[in-house]
Protein backbone atom coordinates (compact mmCIF):
# COMPACT_ATOMS: atom_id res chain seq x y z
CA UNK A 1 0.00 0.00 0.00
CA UNK A 2 1.12 3.46 -1.06
CA UNK A 3 1.81 5.83 1.68
CA UNK A 4 0.56 9.58 1.06
CA UNK A 5 3.61 12.11 1.08
CA UNK A 6 3.75 13.80 4.35
CA UNK A 7 3.95 17.29 2.73
CA UNK A 8 0.48 16.33 0.70
CA UNK A 9 -1.25 15.32 4.01
CA UNK A 10 -0.39 18.71 5.26
CA UNK A 11 -1.53 20.68 2.54
CA UNK A 12 -4.83 18.34 2.82
CA UNK A 13 -5.11 19.33 6.23
CA UNK A 14 -4.92 23.01 5.88
CA UNK A 15 -6.97 23.48 2.72
CA UNK A 16 -10.18 25.30 3.27
CA UNK A 17 -13.48 24.10 3.21
CA UNK A 18 -15.37 24.91 -0.02
CA UNK A 19 -18.48 27.39 0.78
CA UNK A 20 -21.68 25.80 1.14
CA UNK A 21 -24.44 28.26 -0.87
CA UNK A 22 -27.94 27.63 -0.59
CA UNK A 23 -31.04 29.74 -1.14
CA UNK A 24 -34.58 30.16 0.62
CA UNK A 25 -37.53 31.63 0.19
CA UNK A 26 -40.47 32.80 2.10
CA UNK A 27 -43.48 34.55 1.38
CA UNK A 28 -46.58 36.11 3.83
CA UNK A 29 -49.86 37.91 2.20
CA UNK A 30 -49.48 41.44 3.22
CA UNK A 31 -53.45 41.94 4.03
CA UNK A 32 -53.73 43.96 7.87
CA UNK A 33 -49.99 44.43 7.51
CA UNK A 34 -48.75 48.53 8.24
CA UNK A 35 -45.13 47.66 8.73
CA UNK A 36 -42.13 45.24 8.08
CA UNK A 37 -39.73 45.15 11.02
CA UNK A 38 -36.57 43.21 9.51
CA UNK A 39 -33.68 41.86 12.10
CA UNK A 40 -30.65 40.77 9.78
CA UNK A 41 -27.09 39.82 10.60
CA UNK A 42 -23.78 39.56 8.09
CA UNK A 43 -24.92 39.80 4.82
CA UNK A 44 -25.81 42.08 2.04
CA UNK A 45 -30.04 43.87 2.56
CA UNK A 46 -31.86 44.90 -0.42
CA UNK A 47 -35.56 45.92 0.34
CA UNK A 48 -37.89 47.41 -2.67
CA UNK A 49 -41.45 48.77 -2.36
CA UNK A 50 -43.49 47.22 -5.64
CA UNK A 51 -46.67 48.50 -6.35
CA UNK A 52 -49.61 46.56 -6.31
CA UNK A 53 -47.67 43.92 -4.82
CA UNK A 54 -49.97 42.01 -2.06
CA UNK A 55 -47.33 39.93 -0.27
CA UNK A 56 -44.15 40.15 1.50
CA UNK A 57 -41.75 38.12 -0.80
CA UNK A 58 -38.13 37.26 0.65
CA UNK A 59 -35.18 35.68 -1.10
CA UNK A 60 -31.92 34.62 0.96
CA UNK A 61 -29.14 33.37 -0.25
CA UNK A 62 -27.08 31.85 2.35
CA UNK A 63 -23.30 31.45 2.51
CA UNK A 64 -21.24 29.23 4.74
CA UNK A 65 -17.41 29.06 4.71
CA UNK A 66 -14.84 27.00 6.58
CA UNK A 67 -17.34 24.25 8.01
CA UNK A 68 -17.27 20.81 6.75
CA UNK A 69 -19.96 19.45 4.30
CA UNK A 70 -21.53 17.06 6.77
CA UNK A 71 -21.14 19.81 9.32
CA UNK A 72 -23.30 22.25 7.05
CA UNK A 73 -27.04 20.64 7.82
CA UNK A 74 -26.72 20.51 11.53
CA UNK A 75 -25.00 23.95 11.66
CA UNK A 76 -27.68 25.75 10.14
CA UNK A 77 -30.59 24.02 11.71
CA UNK A 78 -28.87 25.10 15.16
CA UNK A 79 -27.72 28.44 14.43
CA UNK A 80 -29.54 29.94 11.40
CA UNK A 81 -32.71 32.05 11.98
CA UNK A 82 -34.96 32.74 8.85
CA UNK A 83 -38.82 33.23 9.65
CA UNK A 84 -41.13 35.81 8.18
CA UNK A 85 -44.44 36.06 10.50
CA UNK A 86 -47.46 38.52 10.82
CA UNK A 87 -47.93 40.12 15.15
CA UNK A 88 -50.91 42.38 15.00
CA UNK A 89 -50.02 44.58 12.04
CA UNK A 90 -46.98 44.16 11.83
CA UNK A 91 -44.62 41.69 9.70
CA UNK A 92 -41.39 40.17 11.29
CA UNK A 93 -38.70 39.13 9.31
CA UNK A 94 -35.80 37.74 10.96
CA UNK A 95 -32.67 36.46 8.74
CA UNK A 96 -29.45 36.03 10.20
CA UNK A 97 -26.91 33.55 11.86
CA UNK A 98 -27.43 33.28 15.52
CA UNK A 99 -23.45 33.33 16.75
CA UNK A 100 -23.56 32.54 20.50
CA UNK A 101 -22.95 28.71 21.04
CA UNK A 102 -21.16 28.41 17.83
CA UNK A 103 -19.31 24.93 17.17
CA UNK A 104 -15.74 24.60 18.52
CA UNK A 105 -14.39 23.56 15.10
CA UNK A 106 -16.17 26.62 13.40
CA UNK A 107 -13.41 29.20 12.74
CA UNK A 108 -14.65 30.58 9.21
CA UNK A 109 -18.26 32.76 8.34
CA UNK A 110 -21.48 32.59 7.86
CA UNK A 111 -23.51 35.17 5.82
CA UNK A 112 -27.56 35.32 5.01
CA UNK A 113 -28.20 38.05 2.03
CA UNK A 114 -31.34 38.39 1.71
CA UNK A 115 -33.64 39.93 -1.05
CA UNK A 116 -37.23 41.44 0.26
CA UNK A 117 -40.27 42.84 -1.74
CA UNK A 118 -43.15 44.87 -0.22
CA UNK A 119 -46.07 46.66 -1.12
CA UNK A 120 -44.96 50.56 -1.62
CA UNK A 121 -46.94 51.56 1.34
CA UNK A 122 -45.81 49.66 4.12
CA UNK A 123 -43.25 51.51 6.70
CA UNK A 124 -40.11 49.67 7.52
CA UNK A 125 -38.49 48.94 10.36
CA UNK A 126 -34.51 47.55 9.59
CA UNK A 127 -32.27 46.26 12.10
CA UNK A 128 -28.96 45.39 10.59
CA UNK A 129 -25.69 44.08 11.43
CA UNK A 130 -23.25 44.57 8.72
CA UNK A 131 -23.63 44.15 4.86
CA UNK A 132 -24.19 46.48 2.48
CA UNK A 133 -28.25 47.65 2.29
CA UNK A 134 -30.32 49.61 -0.19
CA UNK A 135 -33.48 50.85 0.41
CA UNK A 136 -35.73 51.88 -2.37
CA UNK A 137 -39.44 52.84 -3.50
CA UNK A 138 -41.08 52.70 -0.25
CA UNK A 139 -44.28 55.35 0.12
CA UNK A 140 -44.18 54.91 4.05
CA UNK A 141 -41.76 55.73 7.19
CA UNK A 142 -38.14 54.44 7.27
CA UNK A 143 -36.12 54.12 10.52
CA UNK A 144 -32.39 51.96 9.83
CA UNK A 145 -30.36 50.74 12.57
CA UNK A 146 -27.39 49.48 11.35
CA UNK A 147 -24.06 48.50 12.94
CA UNK A 148 -21.54 48.28 9.50
CA UNK A 149 -21.75 48.77 5.96
CA UNK A 150 -22.92 50.91 2.96
CA UNK A 151 -26.27 52.70 3.05
CA UNK A 152 -28.46 53.51 0.13
CA UNK A 153 -31.76 54.72 -0.01
CA UNK A 154 -33.97 56.10 -2.69
CA UNK A 155 -37.81 57.19 -3.59
CA UNK A 156 -39.01 57.15 -0.26
CA UNK A 157 -41.84 59.35 0.40
CA UNK A 158 -42.17 59.43 3.97
CA UNK A 159 -39.63 59.93 6.49
CA UNK A 160 -36.14 58.49 7.05
CA UNK A 161 -34.63 57.88 10.31
CA UNK A 162 -30.72 56.11 9.95
CA UNK A 163 -28.29 55.58 13.19
CA UNK A 164 -25.32 53.83 11.65
CA UNK A 165 -21.99 52.92 13.10
CA UNK A 166 -19.50 53.26 10.13
CA UNK A 167 -19.93 52.75 6.37
CA UNK A 168 -20.94 55.15 3.19
CA UNK A 169 -24.23 56.60 3.38
CA UNK A 170 -25.96 58.23 0.26
CA UNK A 171 -29.89 58.72 0.42
CA UNK A 172 -31.71 60.57 -2.49
CA UNK A 173 -34.86 61.63 -3.45
CA UNK A 174 -37.07 62.17 0.06
CA UNK A 175 -40.67 63.52 -0.03
CA UNK A 176 -40.41 63.88 4.32
CA UNK A 177 -37.70 64.40 6.83
CA UNK A 178 -34.33 63.13 7.12
CA UNK A 179 -32.42 62.48 10.18
CA UNK A 180 -29.24 60.62 10.17
CA UNK A 181 -27.03 59.77 14.09
CA UNK A 182 -23.63 58.51 11.66
CA UNK A 183 -20.53 57.18 13.60
CA UNK A 184 -18.15 57.25 10.59
CA UNK A 185 -18.11 57.14 6.30
CA UNK A 186 -18.69 59.29 4.02
CA UNK A 187 -22.45 61.17 3.58
CA UNK A 188 -24.13 62.06 0.39
CA UNK A 189 -27.38 63.78 1.14
CA UNK A 190 -29.76 65.06 -1.93
CA UNK A 191 -33.52 65.84 -2.84
CA UNK A 192 -35.13 66.06 0.26
CA UNK A 193 -38.31 67.52 0.49
CA UNK A 194 -38.30 68.43 4.55
CA UNK A 195 -35.68 69.24 6.53
CA UNK A 196 -32.68 67.03 7.47
CA UNK A 197 -31.11 67.13 10.26
CA UNK A 198 -27.15 64.93 10.75
CA UNK A 199 -24.91 64.08 14.02
CA UNK A 200 -21.22 62.84 12.57
CA UNK A 201 -18.84 61.51 13.92
CA UNK A 202 -16.17 61.48 10.73
CA UNK A 203 -16.56 61.37 7.17
CA UNK A 204 -17.60 63.57 4.31
CA UNK A 205 -20.38 65.67 4.04
CA UNK A 206 -22.04 66.41 0.79
CA UNK A 207 -25.66 67.98 1.12
CA UNK A 208 -27.82 69.48 -1.81
CA UNK A 209 -31.55 70.33 -2.99
CA UNK A 210 -33.13 70.49 1.02
CA UNK A 211 -36.98 71.99 1.01
CA UNK A 212 -36.46 72.61 4.63
CA UNK A 213 -33.69 73.23 7.03
CA UNK A 214 -30.11 71.88 7.49
CA UNK A 215 -29.50 71.10 10.98
CA UNK A 216 -26.05 70.10 11.41
CA UNK A 217 -25.49 68.74 15.35
CA UNK A 218 -22.02 67.85 14.49
CA UNK A 219 -19.98 67.44 11.92
CA UNK A 220 -16.98 65.81 12.98
CA UNK A 221 -13.90 65.33 11.49
CA UNK A 222 -14.14 65.88 7.71
CA UNK A 223 -15.41 67.94 4.96
CA UNK A 224 -18.71 69.39 4.83
CA UNK A 225 -20.42 70.69 1.81
CA UNK A 226 -23.75 72.15 1.27
CA UNK A 227 -25.86 73.66 -1.46
CA UNK A 228 -28.91 74.62 -2.15
CA UNK A 229 -31.18 74.54 0.59
CA UNK A 230 -34.76 76.81 0.81
CA UNK A 231 -34.33 76.79 4.60
CA UNK A 232 -32.00 77.69 7.26
CA UNK A 233 -28.61 75.84 8.22
CA UNK A 234 -28.29 75.13 11.42
CA UNK A 235 -24.53 74.49 12.72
Amino acid sequence: MKKMPFALCLLLLAAPAFPYQVEKSLTLPAEGIRALEVNAGAGSLRIEGVEGLSSIEVDAEIIIRGAGKDRVEDFMDNHLRFSLEKIGERAVLKGYFQFDGFPRRFSGDALCNLTVRVPKTIDLAVDDGSGSMAVVNIRGDVSIEDGSGDITVRGVEGDVRVDDGSGDIDIRDVTGGLRIDDGSGSMTITGIGGSVTVDDGSGDIEIDDVGGDVILESTGSGGVSIGFVRGRVIR
